[in-house]
């Protein structure tokens, strides 16, 4: 049977959407810059959150000196790594959507700020592997969001024009990427970004579900 989504595909965001894996990079990045005499802020983590390495590293590297960001970046990954593999949760609403849609006969990408590398073991814990068609990584593209790049390049990996797509977030960056592609945008509340930061998507939801995908009442 197939899911009643209008729309010819689905693209999902992976970190803070499928994966709850922002307060494992918090503690990494945290693990790190501890010892160096710094301890993140909740303005930090808001000015960071859904960003690429470079970003989240450049914002730091004004508050203190980081040194060489190839081998910081070496730390902050073993200790993200390291967390991964204990404490990793997923957000089951999301996994469930996913394989509902795929199971109708959606195709399905995934469009992260993070390494498609990343990408490819948050899935293959969710055993989501098989479902998903294409992954846009930071590698993949020269913009990242808030930039429309990953979302139309996902669209085009799945030969499906963006305004035919739908995108699910949790980032005020990832909703104005996703938006700004011409994608149907629906934003879900984490608890790690304000309601009113996701206020330019289409819908705002606490909990996804399939209907949320459809077109009725979109907000704009």
């Amino acid at each position: 049977m197939r899911v009643p989504v209008p729309g010819a595909a689905v693209v999902f965001d992976c970190d803070g959407t499928l994966a709850d894996t922002e307060p494992i990079s918090d503690r990494a990045w945290a693990d790190v810059l501890g010892p160096l005499g710094y301890e993140p802020t909740a303005e930090d983590r808001l000015a960071t959150v859904g960003r690429p390495y470079a970003v989240t590293f450049a914002h730091f590297a004004t508050r203190i000196p980081l040194g060489d960001p190839v081998a910081f970046r070496q730390q902050v990954r073993a200790r993200f790594q390291e967390r991964f593999r204990s404490e990793l949760r997923l957000f089951d609403d999301a996994v469930e959507v996913l394989r509902s849609v795929a199971a109708g006969g959606l195709p399905v990408a995934v469009a992260s700020s993070s390494t498609r590398a990343h990408v490819e073991r948050v899935l293959e814990r969710a055993e989501l592997t098989e479902l998903v068609t294409a992954i846009v990584g930071a590698e993949d593209v020269r913009h990242h969001k808030p930039h429309p790049e990953p979302y139309l390049l996902a669209a085009a990996k799945l030969a499906v024009t963006p305004r035919h797509c739908r995108a699910v977030e949790d980032t005020e960056v990832g909703v104005t990427s996703a938006r700004a592609a011409g994608l149907r945008t629906v934003a879900v509340l984490r608890g790690h970004v304000p309601a009113a930061a996701l206020g330019h998507a289409d819908r705002v939801v606490d909990h996804l579900t399939v209907s949320d995908l459809e077109p009725l009442a979109w907000t704009s």
